[in-house]
């Protein structure tokens, strides 16, 4: 395995490392976070817009829902941390956690998820890119 090969293996797996441990850490976080928090369905009842500005898209409008749910006969509004340009429709049920300790503390599932997911599928194009860089230097090695 020549220089440049080895470099392209090393950096390949720094990369690999980096999102893996990032993407787990992030998932270890969101799990301990919600841990003896119960699981309820919230009703989206609103949402907050705001524009930003993006250098490839311009001006584009984002949403994030605001929901209600109902624990012990008392109803909690919530509002998601996390903005996105398709709002959700109004009467729509999403997942949300809750403490049970502070009703009003809660927690979007689905929105919990999203920095490890994205963490998790760059580590995994990267893991392929390098067992297609190790299985090409031994085809080549092979070759010679």
């Amino acid at each position: 395995m020549g220089k440049s090969n080895f470099a392209v293996f090393i950096l390949c797996l720094v990369i690999f490392i980096v999102f893996a441990a990032g993407g787990s850490f992030a998932l270890y976080k969101n799990v301990s976070k919600t841990e003896g928090f119960v699981k309820t369905e919230a009703v989206v009842v609103d949402y907050k817009e705001k524009t930003d500005y993006d250098v490839d898209r311009g001006y584009e409008t984002m949403y994030c829902e605001i929901v209600e749910y109902t624990v012990d006969g008392q109803t909690y509004r919530a509002s998601n941390s996390v903005w996105t340009n398709v709002p959700e429709d109004i009467g729509k049920k999403i997942d949300i956690a809750y403490d049970p300790d502070m009703p009003s503390n809660c927690v979007f599932v689905k929105s919990s998820y999203i920095f490890p997911m994205i963490c998790f599928a760059i580590a995994a194009v990267t893991f392929a890119v390098l067992i297609a860089h190790v299985v090409t230097c031994i085809k080549l090695k092979n070759r010679h």
